[in-house]
C-alpha cells in the first residue's frame, strides 16, 4: 500500500475545520476533553454498579468465557465486571487520561487494554480478533455523524457467528464539556439491518443518576450464525482485505450470484468443506457482470483499464456478443488430471 506525503499544516488545518463544520466535533476533540475531565469523572463512573447501569441486558449476556470488546471502556468499570465473571476483554479506550486511571483501578490479567477509538479501530482490527461481544456503553454519541457507518462496518467485521452487540444512547442535552451528537435507536437499527444484524432487544430506560430531561436507549443486536461461519468470513474479506486485491471482490460477487441464480450446478466436494464449481459457470458469470463494465469503459482503476490482467483480447471479442447468447464452456477432464475421466469441473 502506498501513502502520500502528509499535508501541510494549513491542509491539515483545513481538513479539521471542514470535519467539524460537517460534523461538529471530531475524534480528537471528544479525546481531548475526556482527557481534560479524566479526574474528574473517573470517581463517578466507578461508583455506579454494572448491574444497576446495565439492568435491561443483564438475561442477555454470553456465557462466561466469551471474548468480549469493550469499545470506549473509560476507566474500565465494565471491563473489570466481565473480567471479575470469567470473560476474557479486550479494552479499547482512546483517552490516556481515562484508560490509565483503568489501568491503575483494574489490574485484572483477562484485561487487554488497547489505545484504539472508532471509527478506524486499527488496533483492534490488527488484532485478529473475533469477539462474541462488542460492548459500546454511553459510546456512540461521541463518534462523528459521519463516521458512523465506517465504525459500524468495522464493529460488524470482528464479530463472532452468533455474536452480539450492545449499545447504549444517551437522550437528551449532551454535557457542555464533552463533544457529542445524539443517536437514535431507529438509525442503528438502519444500520443493523444494512449489515444483517438481527434486533434482539431496544428500549428506553431512564437515567440511574435521575438527572432531569436525560434517558437511555438500549440496544441489543445479534449476528445470526449460519452454522458454518461463512456470513462473518465473507464480511471480514469484503471489509478487511486489501481493496487493490479486486479480484477477490470480483470472485466473491462471482461465486454469490451463482449461488443465486446457478446453485444446482454445484457438486459436493470430496472434503466437505468444500464445493465443485464448474470453471466455465465461472468464467459465464464473472464476464456477464464485468464485459459490460469494461464495454462502456468505466474505470476500474486510477489508471484506466488498459492494463487489467483479465481484459485481453478475447476478453474483448465478447463486445459483439450478447451477454444472454452466452454459453457455459466445460472446460476438458485432461486440465484435471487428478479428476476421474469425464470430469469437467474445477475446484474452486
Amino acid at each position: 500500500m502506498k501513502y502520500r506525503q502528509p499535508p501541510d499544516s494549513r491542509h491539515r488545518d483545513r481538513g479539521r475545520d471542514h470535519d467539524r463544520d460537517h460534523n461538529h466535533f471530531t475524534v480528537r476533540d471528544v479525546v481531548a476533553s475526556y482527557n481534560a475531565n479524566a479526574p474528574t469523572l473517573a470517581p463517578g463512573y466507578e461508583d455506579l454498579p454494572f448491574e444497576e447501569v446495565h439492568a435491561s441486558v443483564l438475561d442477555l449476556l454470553p456465557d462466561a468465557g466469551a471474548c468480549v470488546l469493550d469499545m470506549g471502556a473509560g476507566t474500565g468499570r465494565d471491563a473489570a465486571w466481565f473480567a471479575a465473571n470469567g470473560y476474557s476483554v479486550v479494552a479499547a479506550e482512546p483517552a490516556a487520561g481515562m484508560r490509565n486511571a483503568g489501568k491503575a483501578l483494574h489490574r485484572s490479567p483477562d484485561i487487554r487494554w488497547m489505545d484504539d477509538a472508532l471509527p478506524a479501530a486499527e488496533k483492534v482490527l490488527r488484532s485478529k480478533l473475533t469477539f462474541d461481544l462488542i460492548w459500546l456503553s454511553a459510546v456512540w454519541m461521541h463518534v462523528p455523524p459521519g463516521a458512523r457507518a465506517q465504525a459500524f462496518r468495522k464493529l460488524v467485521s470482528v464479530m463472532s457467528p452468533g455474536g452480539s452487540m450492545m449499545l447504549t444512547l444517551r437522550q437528551g442535552p449532551p454535557p457542555a464539556e464533552r463533544p457529542m451528537e445524539p443517536a437514535t435507536a431507529a438509525d442503528v437499527e438502519a444500520l443493523a439491518r444494512r449489515h444483517g444484524l438481527q434486533t434482539v432487544r431496544s428500549e428506553r430506560v431512564p437515567d440511574v443518576l435521575g438527572r432531569d430531561g436525560i434517558a437511555w436507549e438500549v440496544i441489543w443486536l445479534r449476528l445470526p450464525d449460519d452454522g458454518t461461519g461463512a456470513l462473518p468470513l465473507l464480511r471480514h474479506v469484503v471489509l478487511n482485505d486489501r481493496k487493490s486485491s479486486t479480484y477477490k471482490l470480483a470472485l466473491l460477487r462471482t461465486v454469490i450470484r451463482i449461488a443465486d441464480g446457478a446453485g444446482g450446478l454445484a457438486r459436493a466436494g470430496r472434503d466437505e468443506r468444500f464445493v465443485d464449481l464448474p470453471l466455465g459457470l465461472v468464467a459465464l458469470f464473472w464476464v456477464r457482470s464485468f464485459q459490460p463494465l469494461i464495454a462502456k469503459d468505466l474505470p476500474q482503476q486510477p489508471a484506466g483499464n488498459a492494463r487489467l490482467a483479465f481484459a485481453k483480447e478475447g476478453f474483448r471479442r465478447l463486445q459483439a456478443r450478447s451477454a444472454h447468447a452466452r454459453q457455459i464452456i466445460f472446460l476438458p477432464a485432461r486440465r484435471f488430471p487428478d479428476r476421474r475421466a469425464g470430469d469437467r469441473v474445477g475446484q474452486l
